[in-house]
């Protein structure tokens, strides 16, 4: 894959793409919109705590996606058990009925 160039903070770098299902220029907007916002925030001056401070900040939101992707997982595993166990119920029933799928 062919590098590209991005711009953060001010500073331009040539990187390599990761993945090709994510742009790297929403990457590096989405990073450089952070620092900015950060910087703001208490007046840093230093780019390096900028960027910690985002480094931080971008990988708690990480951590929060994943959480919630792990409890939305967990949901959806407990009720497709709950519709197993029904159907294997039914079909229990049925079986106990007599009733033949043929």
């Amino acid at each position: 894959m062919a590098s590209s160039e991005i711009k953060i903070y001010g500073k331009t770098y040539k990187v390599k793409p990761i993945s090709s299902s994510v742009d790297m220029q929403d990457v590096a907007a989405l990073v450089d919109a952070k620092m900015r916002e950060l910087s703001g925030v208490k007046g840093k001056s230093s780019t390096v705590d900028v960027a910690v401070l985002t480094a931080l900040n971008l990988g708690h939101e990480l951590m929060e996606l994943k959480q919630t992707r792990q409890g939305d997982s967990d949901q959806h595993s407990q009720r497709i058990d709950g519709m197993v166990q029904k159907l294997e119920e039914s079909l229990e029933a049925i079986k106990g009925k007599g009733v033949s799928g043929s």
